[in-house]
Formats: structure tokens, sequence, C-alpha cells
């Protein structure tokens, strides 16, 4: 009898110590995929973000020819440090409540190729704002991508203009905070960083 009540006791302390263990793991996990959830919210965010300001600025491109066409001007519309604050502010907006809840910062990288009406070579512009953020790949080296004309009197041989805007997001800690080490930091500030790629129009 008292053998049996030995073991029961034993039991019992076993399960008061396992309970709080599994209680703890419980949590890690349930902590860990909701930081999972949202890490893949806030990149499908920074994926759109980032072809919606590479649309803004194809079509400030358009408005620019337009009115350069217009006036018979030959200067050739190029990406201007207006523009890239200004998509900067748009970002940051979107991202307000990430970046003021934590020392996040936002960043963007604005490209575009042109290429010389003679000699058909690229030239590339860029201009940064914000936090440093650089493409990966570079546009520059994308430059196949853009088609040649075939409209004989308009745009025959003559290759269309590529842009890419790239938005990250540097310094977003995980869970422990400021004890994130530091090969963790650099995955975040690789993960969260979304480029697009839109050819521009010649007019």
């Amino acid at each position: 009898m008292g053998i049996k009540w030995g073991m029961r006791t034993g039991q019992r302390g076993s399960s008061v110590i396992e309970l709080p263990v599994i209680t703890f793991v419980m949590v890690v996990l349930v902590l860990f995929i909701v930081n999972i959830n949202q890490a893949i919210s806030q990149k499908n965010k920074l994926d759109n973000l980032a072809y919606s300001l590479t649309s803004i600025v194809a079509c400030e491109q358009c408005d620019n020819a337009m009115l350069i066409s217009a006036s018979k001007s030959s200067t050739s519309g190029v990406i201007s440090t207006a523009l890239t604050e200004f998509l900067l502010q748009v970002a940051q907006r979107r991202f307000n409540t990430l970046i003021s809840k934590s020392t996040a910062e936002l960043g963007i990288h604005v490209e575009q190729v042109v290429f010389d009406a003679a000699t058909q070579k690229p030239r590339l512009h860029d201009i940064n704002a914000g936090a440093a953020c650089l493409s990966r790949p570079q546009l520059l080296s994308l430059t196949d991508l853009s088609p040649i004309g075939s409209i004989q009197g308009f745009n025959a041989g003559q290759h269309a203009e590529i842009f890419q805007v790239t938005v990250c997001i540097k310094g977003i800690n995980s869970i422990a905070g400021n004890l994130t080490p530091l090969l963790i930091r650099n995955f975040n500030d690789r993960y969260y960083q979304s480029s697009a790629l839109l050819i521009g129009r010649s007019l």
C-alpha cells in the first residue's frame, strides 16, 4: 500500500514539473507562428508597394515624355530626387505602424536605364533615399529585358527605358529584440526587401 502511494505521489510530482515545461514550449511555438505570419504579411505588403511605386515612376516618366514631346524639347526625362523623396514618404505612410513602434528604418532605391538614341548604349540613373537600400540585381544588369521597337519612323531599333524601384526595411528585430543574433538580423534585412521592374514607353 505504501509503495503504491509513493508511486502516485511521484507521478503527481512529475506532472507538476512537466506542465510548466509543456506550457512554455506551447507559448514559444505560438509566438513563433505569429511572428512568421506577421513577417509573411509584411513581405507581401512590401512586394505590392514596390510594384505600385514603380508604376508611379513609369507613369511620371510618361507624363514627362508627353510634355517634352509637346514642347519639342530634346531634354530626356530622368528620375529626380524630389520624386524619390515623395515615394519614400508614401512608403513610410504605408509602414508607419511598423516603423513607429521600433527602431526600423525604411529606404528606397529608384533606378532608370535609358538608351542613347544613336548608339543604344544603356545609361543608368539611380537615386537613394532613407536607409541604405541597393537592388539585387542592379537594373543595369537587366538591360536584356528591354524590348526593341519595330514601328518604322517611331521606335524602330530603339530600346525601351526600364525602371526599377527597391524598397527595404532595415533594423527589424525578432521576438528576442536587441538580443537577436547578428546572423538573424542580416537575414531580416535581406528578407524585408523587395524590387519591382517595369518597362517604359517612348512617346
